[in-house]
Parts: C-alpha cells; sequence; structure tokens
C-alpha cells in the first residue's frame, strides 16, 4: 500500500498565476497547469475539478488577504459605510503586492469575461450602494474609494511607478483628508 499523494493547492495556483501572467488567460488550461506545476493533469483536476473552479480560487486567493484586513478593521470600529471603505482602503494599502501587480494582471485577463466581472460588479455595488452620497460623509467615502482604486490601477498595470513609500503615503492622505 503506497503513501497518499497530497497536491499542494497553493502551488497550483501559483503555477496558474504564472501561466496567466506569461501566455494570457487564453492559454490557461488544466495542462498547462500541470505542466507549470510539474504535476499530471489528473492531479490538477484532483485539487480543482473544473477550470471555473481554480478561476474561482485564484480570485478568492488574491482578495482573501485584502478581506482578512478588512475584516479585522471593521471587528474593532464597527461595520458603517464609511468604515468598509475605510477598511477597503486599509486592506489595500496593506495588502502590498499581491494585490496590486499580480492581482490586476489576473482581473485585466479575466474581466473580458461577463461572468467573472459579476462579482467585482457586486463587491462595488455593495460598498458604493450602502453610501448616503447626498451627504459630505458619503461623498468622501465614494471619492477615497476611487482615489483607492485609481492608485492600485497606476501601480498594477504600471502605468507610473509608486514606490512602497509611495504607496503607504497615498493611502495615509486617502484616510486623513477623506475619511477623518
Amino acid at each position: 500500500m503506497g503513501r497518499k499523494q497530497t497536491i499542494d493547492r497553493g502551488a497550483l495556483l501559483d503555477a496558474a498565476e504564472r501561466v496567466v501572467l506569461r501566455d494570457g488567460a487564453g492559454q490557461l488550461t488544466m495542462d498547462a497547469v500541470a505542466a507549470e506545476a510539474g504535476v499530471s493533469k489528473g492531479g490538477v483536476l484532483y485539487a480543482f475539478p473544473s477550470k471555473d473552479a481554480l478561476i474561482d480560487a485564484i480570485f478568492g486567493r488574491v482578495f482573501a488577504a485584502m478581506d482578512a484586513i478588512a475584516a479585522e478593521f471593521l471587528a474593532k470600529a464597527g461595520e458603517t459605510p464609511q468604515n468598509r471603505v475605510r477598511a477597503h482602503v486599509l486592506g489595500s494599502q496593506g495588502a502590498g503586492d499581491l494585490v496590486t501587480e499580480r492581482s490586476l494582471a489576473l482581473i485585466a485577463n479575466f474581466m473580458r469575461s461577463p461572468q467573472y466581472r459579476q462579482g467585482a460588479q457586486d463587491y462595488y455595488r455593495a460598498i458604493l450602494g450602502q453610501l448616503d452620497v447626498t451627504t459630505e460623509t458619503g461623498r468622501r467615502a465614494r471619492l477615497a474609494l476611487l482615489a483607492c482604486e485609481g492608485a492600485l490601477m497606476l501601480r498594477g498595470f504600471d502605468f507610473h511607478p509608486l514606490s512602497d513609500a509611495d504607496w503607504e503615503a497615498i493611502h495615509q492622505d486617502i484616510l486623513a483628508l477623506l475619511l477623518p
């Protein structure tokens, strides 16, 4: 009786991200992930029964770090529409490279498909829909979210170089000026 083989889901997700970043989302196949990870296609299918399950897991991992930071903040500060935006800004600030270069490259590749856009649309609809933009506080929170996402796009798509110090300062400015 042989030992039970274990499949490292994290290593498979790393391999899938490398395929997408290097070759584009159109080249993401179970065969390509298996070759990149050095495992059998069956091993990939054991961990992720479909390509959609693999893609869902990629997105889930990318946003998990940001969500953990946001959840920790909301647990302490309480759930309000403005605190939800603060949590988003703090999550973006604290997630570093995980949520910038790598995630935006993945998002850009997958967002061409309506089925993968839906999750992002739901996320932003939930945050922005809670804000009362007839008030200055609501408008500031909306602007804070848009500023945070703008910085993410500039850095993530390498439209403008932002050092770690710049990244930190931008998020501190968003918090201080728009979400005091």
